[in-house]
């Protein structure tokens, strides 16, 4: 029961975790990419 209820913790934070780090290296990106953009437009202009 406890080996049961451990595991299910470990799962719930890995998810967790998993979720998060693919949230903040989209948001990274994203911030990448526009800040790349503005450069290009600069560029155009």
């Amino acid at each position: 029961m406890i080996k049961k209820f451990i595991k299910l913790k470990i799962l719930k934070f890995l998810l967790i975790g998993g979720v998060s780090t693919a949230y903040f290296f989209k948001k990274y990106c994203d911030q990448k990419n526009e800040v790349k953009s503005k450069k290009e437009k600069k560029l155009l202009n």
